[in-house]
């Protein structure tokens, strides 16, 4: 099999949204979203794109990196254990943290595609109508925030549990839609 660094960022960015919807394990959510984030955010550097990550970095304190944010604690601790070999060292990770990471890695990926998979576009338009508050000074997402409403009526008033039972529903049944199938913006899953 060969695999370019768009379908790994890809595969594995939709397999993070699939096992969110689906109640799966959220360490596996949260390391799959921020390897695809990691690539997401280096294509979408050079090739110039206006990239939500750069929007986020202009709001860092000075002296800190987004890439510090996604890997510490978290991510690194997920993936290393030489600095602390201790089986029973714990990390906390919230989760907003993980709908957060998937979250920018979605914006980015669809930024960067102008388009993309049935998973990111449900994801997006999830997110938005969950969190408008996250993005309420970014108008590429205040531009979808409608659409996003009228797909998920009322859910930000809802329990977070419902929240995503909510998301999972509207996934399956977009990924049954022979329309949004065929649109041209609409790329594969894997």
């Amino acid at each position: 099999m060969r695999v370019t660094k768009l379908d790994a960022a890809r595969r594995q960015l939709n397999t993070a949204i699939r096992l969110f919807f689906g109640g799966g394990d959220r360490v596996s959510v949260y390391s799959l979203a921020s390897n695809a984030w990691e690539v997401i955010d280096v294509l979408c550097t050079s090739a110039g794109v206006e990239s939500f990550s750069n929007q986020a970095r202009e709001n860092l304190r000075a002296g800190h990196t987004l890439s510090y944010y996604i890997n510490e604690p978290c991510r690194n601790f997920f993936k290393h254990a030489k600095q602390d070999p201790n089986p029973d060292g714990s990390v906390e990770l919230p989760e907003s943290d993980v709908a957060a990471i998937l979250f920018l890695a979605v914006e980015d990926y669809l930024r960067l595609r102008q388009g993309g998979p049935v998973e990111t576009q449900v994801f997006q338009a999830w997110f938005i109508a969950v969190f408008p508050e996250k993005v309420a000074d970014d108008p590429v997402a205040q531009s979808i925030l409608e659409n996003a409403n009228l797909t998920f009526p009322g859910i930000a008033t809802f329990a977070a549990p419902d929240q995503i039972e909510m998301g999972r529903l509207v996934l399956e049944a977009a990924l049954r839609d022979p329309g949004l199938a065929a649109d041209p913006k609409t790329e594969p899953s894997l």
